[in-house]
């Protein structure tokens, strides 16, 4: 279930990066090296690392795989609902594909000038012996009961505390060009509805896109 993927190193959750240090050891594993990663600069995300040698400019297609939340295991977040952690990534994958869409060709399949993209919201760690992945495409097809209401307690205390990471790589050679890790900063207003959510969401995938497209040139 684990897919290489190549994308914008960014990742949201939250307009601004919290630039504290993420210890690799708390992570996923969604990520291949997190020894990589520096912290951020002004506006960017908490964990970053680029490749110096990425001739960004020789990109103008994208590969966007569905994004994807790890967990520890299919009961670590039990008190959180099921649906709601299928809206999250369903509603990130939307917004990221949304704005990457102004600037950059979707491809299914690599290919020469393809930049290859990997999402997840995380909330594992690499040492735990059991993962459970869930993807973008796995949503019930329905309506959230909630819809653009009151976000669950649970879902927000896990908001809070989730972490986002993310990867760019070229993919056709499979080279890593970018990744980054991020959260939301501490003391961030709680993000207590859906609308305030996807609005968070459509904030960050702009800021992030907006970056990625001036290293690329493509608009």
């Amino acid at each position: 279930m684990r897919a290489p993927l190549a994308a914008l190193l960014v990742l949201l959750l939250g307009a601004c990066a919290h630039h504290g240090a993420v210890r690799p050891e708390k992570m996923s594993g969604f990520l291949d090296d997190y020894s990589l990663l520096r912290e951020g600069g002004p506006n960017e995300v908490a964990l970053v690392y680029r490749n110096p040698k990425a001739n960004w400019p020789a990109y103008h297609e994208v590969l966007f795989e569905p994004v994807t939340l790890w967990r520890s295991g299919r009961k670590s977040l039990d008190p959180v609902p099921r649906e709601d952690l299928l809206r999250l990534v369903t509603d990130l994958q939307g917004a990221v594909r949304a704005r990457l869409g102004e600037a950059f060709r979707f491809v299914d399949k690599p290919g020469p000038g393809v930049l290859r993209i990997r999402l997840a919201i995380t909330e594992a760690h690499a040492s735990d012996p059991v993962l459970d992945i869930l993807t973008a495409s796995h949503g019930t097809g329905r309506p959230h009961p909630a819809g653009a209401g009151a976000v669950d307690p649970e879902t927000r205390r896990f908001l809070e505390a989730a972490v986002i990471e993310g990867e760019i790589r070229d993919a056709q050679t499979n080279t890593l060009l970018a990744e980054g890790v991020d959260r939301r900063r501490q003391g961030a207003p709680p993000l207590d509805t859906w609308a305030e959510v996807d609005r968070a969401f459509a904030f960050w995938a702009d800021r992030v896109c907006t970056r990625l497209e001036a290293r690329t040139g493509a608009r």
